[in-house]
């Protein structure tokens, strides 16, 4: 039975919009939210400067840069962050990623001030102590060798450097590689913060909280930053279009697994296509099992032990991708598979029954994303940063429910191809 359109209760629409949305005089963004409901309050915060804004020699520098931030600053080593904020039973965090840097932390309500004084310190003044900067690099040098050595991430950097040119930060990985992590200096480190910018910023804090107060702490601890330079401006080149297929071969020995990506490229978050491709690419491989790549690639014809798609939608048009992890032997018949499962996704689109089951889904989900003060600071991090309005879950279900069969096909026929495209296949020698 196809389930029921679900839409957010009234409720967590209007407390949404209920939020309260202040600007701090140096240009942070404070959206902040009462739930009287809950003791503990949730905080996350983000500055729109990510791995797109560094140079690709020194890639992996926006990573390492917001995961060094919690590892000791002005007022605080890491080991008193630690000690502090177990003490009373909160959390903080940040890290680095492709085009934001974020932190967050999670106490008591009443602890709320303690926790923005310790994000504060360590996002405005993080000290970079080379000693605990080694320590992380020695960890992240781990972790890239690893990676190194599975498939799937060698279909992937090799898929990216196919289908974007060497000047777009899409055509790598955020996470770095070895030689270049290896590379990059305490110096480095403190330059890059150097680009965090207040005007650039926006803090979502959710808890049985008064909004005033949670004002006035924000304008004593953050109301001081000054930053040293302008906020980064952000270019991407343009994609270059992709004539015929592309497609690269990686032997890796001592492996029993081919990991392959087939991609296009997709669309940005603020194209008006972006809604009917998210359900698009929803049915062809991500709903139930994986959608209909899941149903016949892997369950009815047995030619992957996974396989689902992916659409990246940012401020610039990540991949549209196919990704699948296969038998050695079964490479050219999984491809194949796929291929068809694409062409055949233009041709005839969805069923009413897909799109209705992808329409539930997507407005269900949003309900249960809403649950928790963690969840809605999230949403309301993403309201912000895409200029969305704090009216958009009321609006949400109707975007949703108002996208047809016709729509989804006319999508797929624009962007997918079974002709031109990007394939890239890492594994053991056939």
């Amino acid at each position: 039975m196809t389930p029921l359109h679900m839409t957010p209760p009234s409720g967590a629409a209007n407390t949404i919009a209920a939020a309260t949305r202040h600007v701090l005089p140096n240009g942070i963004v404070a959206l902040i939210l009462r739930n009287p409901s809950s003791p503990t309050v949730s905080v996350r915060g983000e500055v729109r400067v990510g791995a797109v804004h560094e140079p690709a020699a020194q890639s992996g520098l926006a990573v390492f840069t917001g995961a060094a931030l919690i590892r000791g600053a002005s007022r605080r080593t890491f080991q008193q962050i630690v000690a502090e904020t177990e003490e009373r039973g909160c959390s903080v965090n940040a890290g680095g990623g492709l085009h934001s840097s974020g932190f967050g932390g999670k106490a008591l309500a009443e602890d709320l001030p303690l926790i923005l004084e310790i994000l504060a310190d360590m996002f405005i003044q993080p000290s970079f102590p080379v000693q605990e900067i080694e320590k992380l690099r020695g960890q992240f040098l781990m972790s890239l060798r690893e990676n190194e050595q599975e498939t799937r991430t060698q279909a992937s950097r090799a898929a990216r450097t196919m289908l974007y040119s060497s000047e777009h930060p899409y055509s790598r990985l955020s996470s770095g590689t070895v030689e270049t992590v290896q590379s990059i200096t305490r110096d480095d480190l403190a330059d890059f913060h150097q680009h965090y910018h207040p005007s650039v910023s926006t803090i979502a804090i959710v808890g049985d909280v008064d909004p005033a107060a949670v004002i006035a702490e924000l304008e004593r601890v953050f109301g001081s930053w000054e930053p040293a330079r302008e906020p980064p401006v952000l270019t991407l080149p343009d994609n270059q279009p992709i004539h015929g297929v592309q497609r690269r071969d990686i032997t890796m020995a001592g492996k029993i697994q081919s990991d392959l990506i087939w991609c296009v490229h997709g669309l940005k978050r603020d194209n008006p296509d972006y809604y009917t491709a998210m359900v698009g690419n929803l049915i062809l491989g991500r709903l139930g099992i994986g959608g209909r790549l899941g149903e016949n690639v892997r369950e009815n014809q047995g030619m992957a032990y996974y396989v689902y798609s992916g659409l990246e939608a940012d401020l610039g048009a990540g991949p549209w991708a196919a990704i699948a992890g296969v038998n050695p032997a079964n490479v050219e018949r999984a491809i194949a598979a796929i291929l068809h499962e694409v062409e055949q996704f233009k041709q005839d689109g969805p069923t009413a029954e897909e799109l209705s089951d992808a329409q539930s889904f997507l407005t269900g989900s949003l309900v249960l994303g809403l649950e928790t003060n963690d969840g809605i600071a999230s949403t309301l991090l993403a309201i912000e940063r895409y200029d969305l309005g704090l009216d958009y879950i009321t609006r949400y279900p109707a975007i949703i429910n108002a996208i047809t069969r016709e729509q989804v096909t006319e999508v797929a026929r624009t962007y997918l191809s079974t002709e031109n495209y990007v394939l890239a296949i890492a594994g053991p020698e056939e």
